[in-house]
């Protein structure tokens, strides 16, 4: 690689960084439909020219790498940069929503990334809820949202937890407070397992939100990585 800079497809990646934020190098690829080798190469190449940073982790599961605040002017996204390295609490979330990204973009759809969404003054709307005899308040957006094929925004929320149900239900009436009101068409739950979208469909159907009326849709985390990976290798075949 010596010497070699970053090219055209370098910032396409970086663009995409720059808009999604800490990603794997697995979904980093799959999204751009590189192989593995050329995606660390891609990584190199930008990373030498300051535009990303490398977040290591713990041995095994691979750096999350991210656009740094040149690489975001470079690329010219209206996006929240990230400021420092992501801290090891947030590490699932960061690649899950990646991961959830990379399966938007290998299927073609457009998207408001995560580091897009803090931007977006729309999709900002405030939670109540009742919790250990306190009132509780805080401001919410969704993980991120995919574009569908009419063009409206699906927000999607990324749930790898267990929330309050207090909390899940006021984050789930905000939705159908948006779906009545005709922002947005439905929510989409991407869920790290069964357990945690059982709870999403069961609190869902409390505020109003249902599978059944489409008004509600839930994912798994792992089917999500799969057809993305499957999307991705279409793509990068067809490139």
């Amino acid at each position: 690689m010596g010497g070699v800079g970053p090219g055209w497809s370098s910032l396409e990646g970086l663009k995409w960084l720059g808009t999604v934020g800490p990603a794997s190098l697995d979904a980093w690829g799959v999204a751009m439909g590189w192989r593995r080798a050329a995606t660390y190469s891609h990584g190199l190449r930008l990373r030498r020219a300051g535009l990303v940073e490398w977040c290591p982790r713990t041995r095994g599961e691979g750096a999350l790498v991210y656009a740094s605040r040149s690489g975001v002017k470079a690329c010219g996204v209206s996006a929240v940069v990230v400021a420092r390295a992501p801290v090891m609490v947030s590490w699932r979330h960061c690649e899950a929503s990646a991961w959830t990204a990379a399966w938007l973009t290998a299927r073609g759809r457009g998207m408001v990334g995560p580091r897009e969404m803090l931007l977006r003054r729309e999709w900002r709307g405030d939670l109540h809820w009742h919790e250990r005899g306190e009132s509780r308040r805080r401001g919410h957006r969704p993980d991120l949202a995919g574009q569908l094929p009419d063009g409206r925004l699906l927000p999607i929320e990324v749930e790898l937890t267990n929330k309050s149900p207090a909390r899940l239900n006021a984050v789930l009436q905000l939705h159908a407070g948006w779906v009545a009101a005709g922002r947005s068409p439905a929510v989409m739950y991407v869920c790290a397992n069964e357990q945690l979208a059982e709870r999403v469909k069961t609190a869902g159907q409390a505020a109003g939100l249902s599978v059944e009326h489409g008004t509600l849709r839930v994912e798994l985390l792992p089917t999500i990585q799969q057809q993305a990976i499957e999307a991705g290798h279409d793509r990068g075949a067809n490139r």
